[in-house]
């Protein structure tokens, strides 16, 4: 990400999601009122249009996936994923959520289970003076959200969350969604080192992965489109890699899952077949 520039993917993430908020019971598995509002115009606009009823949204869902090899319907599948792995953090008693490089997620503001939670979004400055500013009339429905800013590549995140008074002695659910692909691998295994440090027994960590084998011969040119956006692909790890890193750190690997393994339990069949293997999800429990 180019120093005081904001988030690209962030807004195409948050605009896809509220594509997704409008295309149905079939392929709504994660309804997020909030994302289009987050927006900024001119993009604001368009997938206000874009989602404007059921049929435009799922008009819009049927050529994205043609266009991106099925790459698009991951972000809705990973995001009820994840919502998924957190409303189970909260059913066993955690009442800290981390969000690392948040973007303009909305779940402290959209999911009610985090009533009794304390939310801490560590994110870069620009994007997240961004977020701030469009959140602000917007009452969440998390216990409290503290904005933590962060340069992931220079900063501690021991330091950032000890700033916002993370509690390091209770139990706590860290979210890394959309955001190690960016990264570089000592900057991943520094995260993950922070993270084991701050996470108490029986905490839960959910990322988001790509591996280096990942989608057809021509997916692979799109690392130039982000690298253009400042936005470079670069930490790519296999399931073997994901496994080894996180019981190097204390973590029990729970489930790992493809865009399709996800689509196969939430989606009908007809729609299953519009899901690419992009990213992957890991869920782990800190021993």
């Amino acid at each position: 990400m180019r120093t005081g520039q904001r988030s690209t993917t962030s807004d195409l993430v948050a605009a896809l999601r509220a594509i997704y908020s409008e295309v149905g019971p079939h392929l709504n598995v994660a309804e997020d009122p909030l994302a289009v509002d987050l927006l900024a115009p001119p993009l604001s606009l368009l997938a206000r249009a874009l989602s404007s009823s059921a049929l435009a949204a799922g008009v819009t869902h049927r050529v994205l996936s043609m266009a991106t090899f099925g790459l698009s319907p991951g972000v809705a599948l990973r995001t009820a994923k994840i919502d998924d792995v957190v409303r189970a953090a909260v059913d066993e008693g955690i009442e800290q959520m981390v969000v690392l490089g948040a973007g303009l997620d909305a779940r402290a503001w959209r999911l009610p289970e985090l009533g009794e939670a304390v939310v801490f979004e560590l994110d870069f400055p620009a994007t997240q003076q961004f977020k701030r500013e469009h959140v602000r009339a917007i009452q969440p429905l998390a216990k409290e959200v503290r904005f933590c800013p962060i340069d992931f590549e220079t900063d501690t995140i021991q330091e950032v969350l000890g700033a916002g008074g993370f509690d390091e002695t209770v139990p706590s659910v860290w979210i890394w969604e959309g955001v190690t692909m960016y990264l570089t691998m000592p900057a991943i295994e520094a995260t993950l080192n922070a993270i084991s440090a701050l996470a108490t027994s029986k905490s839960r960590l959910v990322l988001t992965y790509v591996p280096p084998d990942y989608g057809p011969a021509w997916m692979q040119k799109l690392s130039v489109l982000f690298r253009a956006v400042g936005e470079e692909l670069r930490g790519f790890m296999s399931s073997r890699d994901i496994e080894r890193m996180l019981e190097a750190r204390g973590f029990r690997l729970g489930s790992n899952e493809t865009s399709p393994d996800i689509a196969a339990r939430l989606w009908p069949p007809s729609e299953q077949k519009r899901v690419g293997d992009f990213e992957r999800v890991a869920d782990a429990t800190k021993i």
